[in-house]
């Protein structure tokens, strides 16, 4: 009987060599045919998160790949020593555990609108600028970036469960302290630190674990989990604006905290890396930040989009609402938090189809019509005056806008290479977190003393667009070079 063999890792017997000269054309063909960021972006990101150490002579063989298991490369052990990882139905239970992580953690950021009004309208009547009030979301954001470079050695050091665990307790905690919260500092600390903190060590889970279950379909793996925060956003969208109406903020808060810590509670029960089945130990040791990597040109120029990137994402999500309410004239917990819904089954969608697109059609190459297209969107929104056209604005804006985080793995392994997509992904993120901290409050000055958005619009815009510009910049500079395979 033959073991489940998660990375088709069986090693064949040597064959005659007109075979193996068959094999290599194959081969070759294989890899002038299809983009490298098609076969190797999650498994190796995730291993990655794992801590484990890609060797340099490491390379991703397409000689197994009889189109029902794929083999990844090698992790500082050869499968010819006859390596069996645990596979089968486990692997839909782990990947819905990271969908309900993205749905509770992640999807908050889609909602955090309709907070972001009711917060205004709390504390505006204590001085508090829509600035100031807009820190709380940043605080969130960043510490959901910032951290990972904490929580990364964390989760080499002590495992998976203890950051699923430490993040299902530290951000389930932190929305219920906010709802005893009567000043504005207490929600810094505890919607803002303390729920960022927890959102970054679930979410480093999330997305290492999953693909280690899947060779063949790890991107629809991962397609699947992400979908949670499209989908979470949409449930949300009318759920908490329907318990504010019915209760208010402070018991809506309770309610979300509950809700949160049974959704993550289950997934740290059940979520787990496959276990070894046969075969000598795979050598593990712990990962450390290579900074060779921005000696690159390449990477240098990925890094300023994704800062760039960093500035411009949630600023829709948190001030759609608003601008319904003050413009359009619309009550902003029903229709509100209605174009947040649309805009986060829209992001659902789109996430989905742009990781499809960026393995037939290249990552760079989309994600560069991916950002231009939703700096586009915003035009729309700029001079919205109805809520057709928010409508509009929220289904565009929604399926381009998150193009960063289902390519930034792939975009990243073509750049600096396999060996160095863990230090590139935390130098990534880690630059990202200065826009996601910062942003909200950059934004919520430019409306502070007036109604009029189109400032805080059009910088929103520009953000989009001039990260859109430097991707077609490392387009060419990647032709240039002859980096054929990162585009």
């Amino acid at each position: 009987m033959v073991k489940p063999n998660l990375f088709h890792a069986t090693h064949e017997s040597k064959t005659s060599d007109s075979s193996t000269s068959s094999v290599q054309e194959k081969v070759a063909h294989q890899h002038h045919k299809r983009p490298a960021s098609s076969r190797r972006s999650s498994y190796e990101s995730a291993i990655q998160g794992n801590g484990v150490v890609l060797a340099k002579n490491e390379r991703y063989d397409a000689a197994h790949d009889h189109g029902h298991h794929s083999r990844p490369v090698s992790i500082n052990a050869t499968f010819d020593d006859g390596i069996v990882m645990e596979s089968g139905w486990y692997g839909y239970l782990v990947v819905f555990g990271g969908f309900l992580i993205i749905m509770v953690a992640i999807g908050y950021v889609s909602i955090y609108g309709i907070f972001q009004s009711q917060y205004n309208d709390i504390y505006g009547t204590k001085g508090a600028s829509p600035s100031s009030v807009s820190f709380v979301g940043s605080l969130a954001v960043g510490f959901q970036f910032g951290f990972t470079i904490i929580s990364g050695p964390v989760m080499n050091r002590f495992g998976h469960k203890v950051i699923l665990w430490s993040g299902t307790i530290i951000g389930s905690l932190g929305l219920l302290l906010a709802s005893w919260a009567t000043e504005l500092w207490h929600l810094y600390l505890t919607q803002g630190v303390m729920f960022g903190i927890g959102v970054s060590l679930l979410n480093l889970a999330a997305t290492a674990i999953p693909p280690l279950w899947y060779a063949k379909h790890r991107g629809l793996a991962m397609g699947i989990c992400f979908c949670g925060a499209g989908i979470g956003g949409l449930a949300f969208g009318f759920l908490i604006p329907a318990l504010i109406n019915k209760v208010d903020i402070y018991w809506t808060l309770r309610i979300y905290a509950i809700l949160h810590f049974v959704c993550t509670a289950f997934a740290s029960l059940v979520m787990r890396a496959p276990r070894q089945l046969s075969g000598p130990p795979i050598d593990t040791r712990k990962d450390t930040i290579n900074l060779t990597i921005l000696k690159d040109p390449g990477f240098i120029i990925w890094l300023l989009a994704a800062t760039l990137f960093g500035f411009a994402y949630v600023v829709p999500f948190t001030y759609l609402p608003s601008y319904a309410k003050d413009i359009v004239g619309l009550d902003p917990n029903v229709q509100g938090g209605q174009l947040l819904s649309i805009t986060s089954a829209a992001n659902a969608v789109g996430r989905v189809v742009i990781g499809i697109a960026g393995d037939r059609l290249g990552a760079i190459r989309v994600a560069s019509f991916s950002f231009i297209a939703a700096g586009a969107s915003c035009f729309i929104w700029m001079f919205a005056e109805s809520f057709g056209a928010l409508i509009g604005f929220s289904i565009m804006y929604g399926f381009f806008s998150g193009a960063f985080f289902t390519l930034v793995a792939s975009i990243t392994a073509n750049i600096v290479g396999l060996t160095h997509l863990g230090s590139g992904l935390t130098v990534i993120f880690l630059t990202n977190t200065p826009g996601n901290l910062f942003t909200l409050p950059i934004a919520g000055t430019m409306v502070e003393g007036t109604i009029d958005y189109k400032n805080m619009i059009g910088y929103n815009s520009a953000m989009f667009l001039s990260g859109g510009v430097l991707l077609c910049f490392l387009m060419f500079y990647n032709h240039y070079t002859k980096r054929i395979d990162a585009v």
